[in-house]
């Protein structure tokens, strides 16, 4: 095999393997995707749960008075021979409530969790290697002797 071919070959060895799990459609990208929303769902449900838990608070302290005065005792640091009143609201046609998630919806970091190199830095280096290894292949067996006998037939 000539240097030429085996540094061919290994060339396409090379693109492959990077194309199968480096590129922006390879195995590395998918699985740093499902990671993702794995934890975009699982912050969504803390989300719905925690919203329900306030739609009920509000629903408890809407109908009863005697919840309301705990909660405003416990917030508002009152004794208990303080009063509190509750003045009624009126509804206005302006106030609809959203169902806007809040903007800080990822966590910052992974906790103590090994993190794993961003996926440039892996493409950076896979690259370098390959050229590397290519030109090392092709400068080691351009250095090797022929084997071959070059006859002519005439």
């Amino acid at each position: 095999m000539t240097p030429t071919k085996a540094s061919l070959l290994v060339t396409y060895i090379c693109a492959g393997l990077y194309l199968g799990l480096l590129s922006e459609s390879g195995i590395a990208e998918r699985m740093r995707l499902e990671k993702e929303l794995q934890s975009l769902n699982a912050e969504v449900e803390r989300l719905v749960v925690e919203n329900q838990g306030l739609e009920e608070k509000e629903r408890r302290l809407k109908n009863d008075a005697y919840a309301l005065e705990q909660e405003a005792r416990k917030y508002y640091l009152l004794s208990e021979t303080a009063h509190v009143l509750k003045f009624e609201e009126m509804p206005s046609l302006s106030t609809q409530k959203s169902k806007a998630l809040p903007s800080p919806i990822r966590t910052a970091g992974l906790g103590g969790e090994w993190k794993e190199p961003p996926l440039f830095l892996l493409r950076f280096f896979f690259i370098s290697f390959s050229v590397f290894l290519i030109l090392g292949v092709y400068f080691k067996l351009k250095r090797l002797p022929h084997t071959s006998k070059q006859e002519r037939l005439n």
